[in-house]
């Protein structure tokens, strides 16, 4: 009797990054089914796949999200179907091994205290595992500061800039002599140095005009190449434009431009700071997305709408939850049909208003002189108002990065679904469930999947995976594949496939 060995080879591996996920990219090839396993270095098995016939490719996450990866040996074990070895390789990794390649600022030539600084930092990673620089700190003497910085990866012999704003104290200048420090996410530290600066080019300023109880200036510093950050974000599919304001890399930027605005006026109580910040987002062109296209919504993170010096309802609206936010106003973004305005809620009552919901004051944002707590005639008395508020909490959104369907000759048919969830909020969310089944034109739901996803930090993205069996043959309708996401057993997001199932 003759057996029929299965032939397995690995033709190449590449390591890399996925959307922040470290991995290697696996190409392979087998003559029969074969089972291949990874093992980490802390003996957890990364990937246990089966494969059939042919070349393949398949990626194995090192990892979680931004996540430094454990050096060390990682075992990669194959076998076929009769539970023999056919393969055995193991990959060594050192790590990754980051150095300063050159550091260089922008130096605002308008003097004020405290001041503002970009840095721009050139890393070089010359390990063997990607990097994922989270935080910097800047340390001169007893004084400390701490910067998140915008999502970067360097991948192994790669070169990369950061770039981040800093808010200096008074009487602190760049040149000073400093220590910079890089963390990952896990405050480890990946680099500390005393760097040498390597220019300082001075930059101008956006400025700003408007006429409020007086004729105002305003000048802040160029933002150009953080503008190029967010204007390359790709739009969350969501309606909940929170999201924009929770995002935490402009912080820096928001916070000072805040302090410049209320050095511009004496102001004595709240209602008159709100005002104020209000009637200078308001002073800034209106102007639709598309002009052709009133309904369309492209919503601008701060930064856009500074630098473009122009939006539409929900661009300034945005802005102004972000500058109210940052001086510490309880505040929300109010979606009304067509519009979009703040809401502000105080702890004190406004002579002549009131609240407009769960109270929270009206605040206009898109004309000229509308103070807190007045209502355009064509928002009073709505009810199918939602509010969206600016607070300590998670916003959970998910994508579909792939759906693959099986129909196996065992008779097995089902949809596997590979997903990232994010949460765009502001703390980390708690346990998350995931749902997943197929529902038909009247809404009846068909072979529900559950699986319990544990808590995503702010900021923060998880691979899940979820398999759910195709329906029968229905005689009278088909159906969708719809997957749910859960907080406290609320669904908060859902997405639905293109396809129809059977």
């Amino acid at each position: 009797m003759f057996f029929n060995q299965t032939h397995f080879s690995l033709l190449s591996s590449i390591v890399g990054d996925d959307n922040g996920f470290p991995r290697i990219l696996l190409h392979l090839n087998t003559s029969d089914t074969a089972l291949l396993t990874l093992i980490g270095p802390q003996q957890t098995t990364l990937l246990s796949q089966t494969y059939y016939t042919g070349i393949q490719n398949d990626t194995v996450y090192l990892s979680e999200y931004r996540t430094t990866v454990d050096p060390g040996s990682y075992h990669l074990h194959v076998i076929d179907s009769s539970k023999n070895t056919i393969f055995d390789h193991t990959f060594q990794f050192n790590g990754s091994n980051l150095s300063l390649v050159s550091l260089s600022t922008d130096t605002w030539i308008e003097k004020s205290n405290p001041s503002l600084i970009s840095i721009h930092l050139r890393l070089r990673n010359s390990g063997d595992l990607p990097a994922y620089p989270y935080n910097v700190t800047l340390q001169r003497g007893g004084t400390r500061v701490d910067v998140l910085l915008p999502f970067t990866v360097i991948l192994p012999d790669e070169t990369q800039m950061i770039d981040f704003f800093v808010s200096l104290p008074e009487s602190s200048t760049v040149e000073d002599h400093f220590t910079l420090s890089v963390f990952d996410n896990q405050g480890a530290v990946l680099l500390t140095t005393t760097p040498t600066i390597l220019k300082s080019t001075p930059i101008g300023s956006w400025e700003y005009s408007w006429y409020y109880l007086g004729q105002h200036t305003l000048k802040i510093p160029n933002g150009d190449w953080l503008f190029v950050y967010y204007q390359g974000l790709d739009r969350y599919e969501i309606v909940d434009y929170s999201a924009y304001v929770f995002e935490p890399c402009d912080d820096t930027y928001i916070g000072f431009l805040t302090n410049r605005i209320l050095t511009l006026r004496s102001l004595s109580t709240d209602v008159e700071k709100i005002n104020f910040v209000a009637s200078f987002v308001q002073s800034i062109e209106y102007k639709n997305d598309d002009p052709e296209n009133t309904s369309y919504e492209y919503p601008r993170f701060p930064l856009e709408t500074l630098k473009e010096k122009r939006g539409d309802c929900e661009d300034k609206a945005i802005l102004t939850a972000s500058l109210l936010h940052d001086l510490g106003y309880n505040v929300s973004l109010l979606r009304l049909p067509q519009h979009m305005a703040v809401g502000v809620n105080l702890n004190q009552t406004i002579p002549g208003y009131s609240y407009y919901i769960d109270k929270y004051y009206f605040l206009e944002t898109t004309t000229l002189h509308m103070t807190l707590g007045r209502v355009p005639p064509e928002y009073e008395g709505l009810t199918n108002v939602t509010v969206y508020p600016i607070s300590q909490r998670p916003l959970l959104i998910h994508q579909w990065k792939s759906a693959t369907r099986y129909r196996l000759s065992t008779g097995e048919d089902y949809v596997h679904v590979t997903m990232i969830l994010e949460n765009l909020g502001a703390i980390a969310s708690p346990e998350i469930e995931l749902r997943g089944a197929f529902y038909d034109t009247q809404e009846r739901m068909y072979n529900q999947q559950t699986t319990r996803v544990p808590s995503i930090p702010a900021g923060g993205k998880r691979l899940v995976e979820l398999s759910v069996d195709v329906p029968v043959s229905l005689p009278d309708h088909s159906t969708l594949l719809k997957t749910q996401v859960y907080l406290s057993g609320e669904m908060v997001n859902q997405r639905e496939s293109v396809l129809w199932f059977p």
